[in-house]
């Protein structure tokens, strides 16, 4: 019987073009969109990129590039990703450093098969309640907990943050998947981190101020008890709202700005 392919595969670079090689280079399962968010924003990965889509690839029928003129961040790129498609059941967004052992994207997709499984992630996370380095999130998933808040920028707490709707209104969702996948340095082995703000000390401390900022963040919206799954039922405690209610904060996100 001939499998459905993945419909879209989406991932989010903004330096390190050698992890995304090698992700590209470990996809065994047909994928029918791959699309690759840019956000260097300097120019500096274009010849890069552009000669890794320039190659027919045996698994993934097509290649879509958006550059971004600047970072766009974590949670505005993976809703990106599900806007460019947005009339396909589901999305995998993975991180760009992360790569697959043989077999895994066929797993993840056949977890996909079960019409109550609304997200499927890679690993179950440092926490136990599912990675956000890899995942696979269905089209009602988005329709009934929303999209990712773009306030948690550039990057740093918008899992966090749709793990709290998760917790008010719970989905089934999986993550003992047998087969394994790879991030960081190794090609065996699973690395906690991201390989994106060890590209230099000034990027480091850049990100390291977001995630106190995003961290100050999610204390307003989900209450005191947000790291331990104690939230509030609704955001900023505000009776009836809808969790999957966002307003954007541009001076909050400027503060956090990389300078690209």
């Amino acid at each position: 019987m001939n499998k459905k392919p993945i419909p879209v595969l989406g991932v989010l670079i903004l330096n390190g073009p050698k992890w995304l090689q090698r992700q590209i280079d470990s996809v065994d399962y047909p994928v029918e969109n791959y699309l690759i968010i840019n956000n260097n924003g300097k120019g500096e990965l274009d010849d890069d990129i552009n000669a890794m889509i320039s190659k027919p690839h045996p698994f993934i029928k097509n290649f879509k590039l958006a550059t971004m003129p600047y970072n766009i961040g974590c949670a505005a790129g993976w809703n990106m990703i599900i806007k460019t498609y947005m009339n396909e059941p589901y999305w995998i967004i993975a991180n760009h450093d992360v790569s697959f052992s043989e077999g895994f994207l066929e797993e993840m997709h056949d977890a996909a098969q079960d019409d109550t499984v609304g997200l499927v992630h890679g690993n179950e996370g440092d926490f136990k309640i599912g990675s956000f380095d890899l995942f696979l999130i269905k089209d009602w998933v988005v329709q009934s907990h929303g999209l990712f808040d773009e306030n948690l920028y550039p990057c740093y707490g918008e899992d966090s943050d749709y793990i709290m709707r998760l917790q008010n209104n719970p989905v089934k969702r999986v993550w003992n998947l047998e087969r394994d996948y790879y991030h960081g340095e190794g090609t065996e082995y699973y690395e906690t981190g991201m390989n994106t703000k060890k590209y230099s000390q000034e990027m480091m401390d850049g990100l390291n101020y977001s995630n106190e900022k995003n961290f100050e963040y999610l204390f307003k919206k989900w209450g005191p008890g947000w790291r331990t799954l104690d939230n509030w039922k609704h955001p900023f405690n505000i009776e009836g709202l809808d969790p999957r209610t966002t307003i954007f904060d541009l001076e909050f996100c400027r503060d956090k700005h990389l300078g690209f």
